[in-house]
């Protein structure tokens, strides 16, 4: 599979933990990434199918009418993968002394 910036920013996202869509939206803008519901779904949809992120729902809410999230976490492929793709772009931009360390 291909991994876009915007696949990796996503999985970069989820090694902190699970999140729904909105907080991931949200951790994106946080680090420049403008990110749309309808394309972040797409994204979410073809990382879960590489077997990179799995989906699960959360607890009903009353805030949310009852309502439950959708949530979304890195498998350990998908961490492996994110890991060797920051290996590639730290050696790729000259400074493979920093791959050594956590980004």
């Amino acid at each position: 599979m291909k991994k876009t910036m915007n696949d990796l920013t996503v999985l970069s996202i989820l090694m902190q933990g699970d999140r729904y869509g909105l907080e991931i939206i949200k951790a994106a803008k946080e680090v420049g990434l403008s990110l749309f519901l309808g394309s972040l779904y797409n994204i979410l949809k073809r990382l879960e199918k590489h077997g990179l992120v799995e989906s699960y729902w959360g607890e009903d809410t009353s805030e949310r009418g009852g309502n439950r999230r959708r949530y979304y976490k890195i498998t350990g492929k998908g961490e492996t993968t994110f890991e060797d793709a920051k290996q590639s772009y730290l050696q790729l931009w000259g400074i493979p002394k920093l791959a050594q360390y956590q980004i």
